[in-house]
């Protein structure tokens, strides 16, 4: 087989994953890919993960730059591009809603959108506000297909603290663990809330991940259990291991950039970890979220 015969089975493979809902094009838009030179040399990195440098204002101005790096997994119109950032929306269901026990029977379908590339360990900043609304999620996340995840979210019920997580499943899981490896962050300088923008950034390598607000260190969760022991972590204000039942939990798979909202009024736990369900007699029709720009670094 020679390489132009393998370079095409890869990008074919690569394109079904990257493009899962390409048809459902924002209100940008979704230029043809297919013939995109600079864009298939993003899928063959994308491939080997590496972590290429990158830093991108969301605007309007750099619509052609945005274009290449992210496409929607969501509804057509489900956001904008504009003057002011990128607008990730949240539009109030269609027909009557009924609330019954803390959960809503429709949930709104918010902005999803995923990076065409995927990063194996770096440093990324996102530039980002939210709704402070009770119900609403704003999330900006590292997804791996295996299920990865290193989270960022921003819970519109308690608007005066960010959250912070990550999954890794393991064989050994009898059912997800939602809430093992979460944690509730303060804001340490600024405005504290969620609907203030804030540089949140995610920085992870091979044995650790951090996350920083406004360039303060507030979380670090290593891979497994330090020489030092439990109570030296503790004292250096570094949160436990990702060991649960004896399994590692570790996101270690490569990983695209998430951006998105969405509405946590169903299920029952998803609802009351959100504050939920939206109550749509008070909320905006529309609601959204507002990303100024995205860095990544990779200094591993």
């Amino acid at each position: 087989m020679n390489f132009s015969t393998i370079l095409g089975l890869l990008l074919c493979g690569v394109s079904q994953v990257l493009l899962v809902g390409a048809t459902s094009v924002g209100s940008m838009g979704s230029p043809d890919r297919s013939g995109s030179l600079e864009l298939r040399e993003h899928y063959i990195r994308s491939l080997a993960s590496d972590c290429v440098p990158m830093s991108i204002t969301l605007d309007s101005s750099h619509a052609m730059d945005f274009d290449r790096s992210f496409i929607p997994v969501s509804p057509a119109g489900s956001y904008q591009l504009a003057s002011n950032g990128l607008q990730l929306l949240l539009d109030r269901p269609q027909g009557k809603i009924v609330t019954k026990k803390n959960v809503n029977d429709k949930v709104a379908e918010g902005a999803t959108l995923n990076s065409t590339f995927t990063i194996l360990y770096g440093m990324v900043t996102f530039m980002l506000s939210g709704p402070a609304t009770p119900g609403v999620v704003t999330a900006a996340i590292l997804i791996a297909d295996q299920h990865d995840e290193i989270d960022i979210e921003l819970v519109g019920g308690d608007p005066k603290h960010w959250q912070t997580n990550v999954f890794a499943p393991s064989p050994r899981d009898d059912q997800p663990l939602y809430g093992v490896f979460g944690e509730i962050d303060d804001y340490p300088h600024g405005q504290k809330s969620v609907e203030a923008t804030h540089s949140y950034t995610i920085d992870w390598n091979e044995d650790r991940v951090q996350w920083s607000v406004d360039g303060a260190v507030v979380r670090t969760l290593h891979k497994g259990t330090q020489k030092n022991g439990k109570r030296w972590r503790f004292a250096h204000g570094f949160t436990d291991d990702t060991k649960q039942k004896g399994a590692l939990h570790y996101p270690s798979h490569p990983a695209r950039l998430q951006l998105g909202i969405w509405d946590a009024s169903s299920p029952a736990g998803t609802s009351e970890w959100a504050r939920g369900p939206i109550n749509w007699e008070d909320a905006p029709r529309r609601m959204s979220a507002t990303f100024d720009s995205i860095e990544v670094k990779c200094p591993y």
